[in-house]
């Protein structure tokens, strides 16, 4: 089977893990990086052998899939003197950008556009991969960093946006309940195992469990009187779910 050509216009951060993914995962097609960002493409060059491309055209032309990985305020001047492949796959992971805004540009509209946004975890080849619409050559690629999950509409792909900043977030409560353990008198690492195994732990029983939904089992383990419970209730009067709910929609109607 041939394998897809991948190049890339914009090496920052996002591009940078997902380079690292795809070698990690055995991939090993050629990948040309655009010359913006010298630093972080010879890095690329030097742990993943990648080449770089003296212009953005030739990304285009030595590629049969092109990753749009720039920031949204980059995308006009990026896009005004590149020629693309008819049917060309772009896949653009530019958040917040919608198809129909992306089918605006000239140079763009006679390629197949697809969306997606892989997080920070796509490093290790793990984590949700988000993609509208289902493409075949997309998945193929994509899945090699993590789940790819097909949205059924660009509306639940712009939802899946919010999943990407609960990956963030998650580190930041993960650090809160390792400092208060330590503030407790642990020591580091006795703090970061108790944390990341206790909730580490908590979603492999659940998803060991597929018949049941996550409160389902929070519920059969925090019965009345148990601490679970008084901890839970402290959590909830403090409105310590319901924040995270409020910081999900704060995302979905940015």
């Amino acid at each position: 089977m041939t394998t897809n050509t991948l190049g890339i216009l914009g090496v920052g951060h996002l591009a940078t893990y997902t380079v690292t993914g795809l070698r990690k995962s055995g991939d090993h097609r050629p990948i040309t990086l655009s010359p913006r960002n010298a630093q972080a493409s010879a890095l690329l060059v030097e742990r993943c052998r990648c080449s770089i491309a003296d212009h953005n055209q030739e990304v285009v032309e030595n590629s049969d899939i092109i990753l749009l990985a720039v920031r949204p305020e980059s995308l006009g001047d990026l896009l005004e003197d590149l020629t693309f492949k008819p049917g060309q796959l772009v896949i653009s992971v530019i958040a917040g950008v919608t198809l129909s805004q992306l089918r605006h540009y000239p140079a763009l509209q006679a390629v197949t556009l697809a969306r997606s946004l892989p997080s920070a975890s796509a490093e290790v080849c793990a984590g949700p991969v988000p993609l509208f619409p289902a493409n075949e050559v997309a998945e193929q690629l994509l899945g090699n960093i993590g789940k790819v999950i097909v949205l059924e509409s660009e509306a639940l792909f712009d939802v899946a946006l919010a999943h990407g900043c609960l990956h963030g977030w998650s580190y930041f409560l993960v650090q809160q309940l390792i400092d208060w353990s330590i503030g407790q008198g642990m020591d580091k690492a006795t703090a970061r195992d108790m944390v990341v195994h206790s909730i580490g732990s908590a979603i492999e029983l659940a998803e060991s469990r597929p018949e049941l939904d996550y409160g389902d089992i929070g519920n059969a383990i925090a019965t009345p009187g148990t601490f679970t419970r008084k901890g839970i209730e402290q959590i909830k009067a403090e409105n310590g779910l319901q924040a995270w709910n409020d910081a999900m929609d704060s995302i979905c109607k940015a």
